[in-house]
């Protein structure tokens, strides 16, 4: 089988016969003993033929194949997949054939699916079928698109390009129409860093040295585009983009052009580049939800919090269609997330929570979703609620989340169960010593459960990630503890972190309620906040425990109240 060009068909079924359609599988495959045995022992009971076309193998591939029934071929390896998959359909006999990789696989629920289409298949020949294809990588997360998998075995249509290769186009020319299917094909692919690079470098070869031998086509150029992408080159990605929408002699890439553009200028921080081929994806693209989708993910990152809210709503609106290139899988969950952390965002918290909802209901064990809900219920008081949520995420996962397991630490402060808190600051702090937010809580719990040994070790190291020198003498007093709690605090305000600046100023008067500056410390930082209620209720106390009653009337005298006699 070394001149591919010569080869025919065994035999060509004739159309319209009462005989049932056969449907065939052809596979082209090298090395591949680990892996070809599981897709064969899938669809052995569901085909009427095997094809498996050997490229060079020197393990037990082609005996594996021999001991599924298939029947073997052997091909010299030219850098032409295309001339290898067309060789495949030359030795089929059946009347559709199905086209699959070693490393994929067909699980039970999918091969009665196939089977069902089987029994259904037009003795006239005359359409091809789209199957569903989940890419599983541990790197980039599942991803799933749609590919012409299943065609009629007639004479005039074969793959082409050397690389990425396609029988679409000959089935377009032929007229055949294409029918979208159910049928899911999990392809396991490459999983190991050095192997993916590997695969592109050697795509990048063959697609460059076409380039140069004159294959010069926007599809060409997009394909360079994407093997670029695949090798982190992000600027030459761009390069082949430009270049394709150029030559614009096909446009079967351009909205995935779009896609991959907006990703590489993400990857260079050029947000505003990014939501400039987003916002022309979506003109040219109005009514594919996940061209709104990506819009509205982009808004989200450069916090346009409204217009993400609107892209959202109409992704959700037009949903969300499989396409032709591959996006996440896990799309019809991530879609009301992303909706729920734009809502949250703009303070529409209970909408969120909703929201935060229906992603749970696409999948009841998503994680960042059971997360987010918990803590927005946090915020809208919901605490019963929240400790449920959260303690069912915390159960699913094996390793400390940080924050997880500090949205579960201040519950279980708020709730006064002051041991479950400590206990989940100090697993956060044998992952990360230095961890603010897990130091600050811990202090305030340790206070609490009157732990000196635990509030002193946690104090020292909060003092030391915070740059404040830490006192070489004994500490003697709780007046001294409170006063470190307090530059804590103003440290904290500082970094922009009010919240646990909050926290260390109030443990710092449950250590001594007589530290004026603690007092008018959170009076300032109320106020900053617009928080007038807790602002006055601090000075109030602040009064009642002896402090400068000047320097307290001068704070409420700066409050600005509303004058009663203007409300209409």
């Amino acid at each position: 089988m070394d001149n591919p060009k010569t080869l025919n068909r065994q035999s060509e079924k004739q159309p319209g016969t009462d005989q049932e359609p056969t449907l065939g599988v052809i596979m082209i495959v090298k090395d591949e003993e680990s892996r070809l045995g599981n897709i064969l022992s899938d669809i052995k009971d569901l085909v009427d033929e095997i094809v498996v076309v050997d490229t060079g193998s020197s393990d037990r591939t082609v005996s594996i194949a021999m001991e599924h029934g298939a029947k073997i071929g052997h091909f010299t390896w030219c850098n032409d997949f295309s001339a290898a998959r067309n060789a495949s359909i030359a030795l089929a006999n059946s009347d559709y054939l199905l086209w699959l990789d070693a490393d994929d696989r067909l699980d039970p629920d999918q091969a009665g699916k196939l089977k069902d289409l089987k029994r259904h298949l037009r003795p006239a020949r005359d359409r091809a079928y789209l199957l569903k294809v989940l890419n599983t990588t541990r790197e980039d997360g599942d991803r799933i698109c749609v590919q012409l998998r299943i065609f009629p075995n007639r004479e005039e249509l074969g793959f082409k390009n050397r690389i990425h290769e396609q029988i679409a186009p000959s089935i377009e020319r032929a007229g055949i129409l294409m029918e979208s299917t159910d049928i899911l094909v999990r392809h396991t692919g490459y999983h190991e860093k050095t192997d993916i690079r590997d695969k592109y470098r050697r795509n990048l070869s063959i697609l460059l040295e076409d380039l140069s031998a004159g294959n010069i086509s926007s599809s060409q150029h997009f394909f360079i585009a994407s093997t670029y992408f695949g090798l982190g080159e992000f600027e030459r990605c761009l390069e082949h983009i430009t270049a394709a929408r150029t030559l614009g002699d096909s446009l079967s890439w351009l909205q995935n052009s779009y896609t991959l553009a907006s990703e590489c200028f993400l990857h260079l921080d050029r947000i505003e580049d990014a939501l400039a081929e987003l916002e022309q994806g979506v003109a040219d693209f109005p009514d594919r939800g996940i061209m709104h989708y990506l819009l509205g993910s982009a808004y989200l990152r450069a916090d346009n919090i409204e217009a993400a809210i609107t892209s959202v709503e109409k992704a959700m609106l037009l949903g969300i269609q499989a396409e032709s290139f591959s996006i996440p899988s896990q799309i019809h969950e991530g879609l009301p997330y992303t909706y729920g952390t734009a809502l949250e965002k703009a303070g529409r918290l209970d909408e969120a929570a909703a929201a935060y909802k229906a992603s749970l209901s696409v999948n009841p064990k998503g994680l960042p979703a059971i997360m987010a809900l918990g803590n927005v219920l946090i915020k809208t008081g919901k605490i019963d609620e929240a400790l449920l949520h959260l303690t069912k995420a915390r159960d699913m996962t094996e390793a400390v989340n940080i924050p997880l397991w500090l949205s579960l630490a201040k519950i279980h402060h708020y709730r006064k169960n002051h041991a479950k808190a400590r206990a989940l600051y100090l697993e956060i702090l044998n992952e990360t010593p230095s961890d603010l937010g897990c130091l600050a809580g811990l202090i305030s719990t340790s206070v609490d459960l009157d732990d000196i040994e635990t509030f002193l070790s946690a104090l020292e190291q909060l003092l030391l990630t915070l740059g404040i020198p830490v006192p070489e003498t004994t500490l003697d007093s709780l007046a001294e503890c409170a006063g470190l709690c307090l530059k804590g605090a103003y440290r904290l305000k500082d970094l922009g972190e009010p919240a646990l600046a909050r926290l260390l100023a109030e443990t710092s008067l449950r250590l001594d309620s007589t530290c004026s500056n603690a007092y008018l410390f959170l009076a300032d930082l109320f106020s900053d906040q617009g928080d007038t209620a807790h602002m006055i209720a601090i000075l109030e106390s602040a009064l009642k425990n002896g402090i400068d009653r000047q320097k307290v009337l001068l704070r409420i005298n700066s409050i600005n109240l509303p004058d009663i006699n203007s409300r209409s």
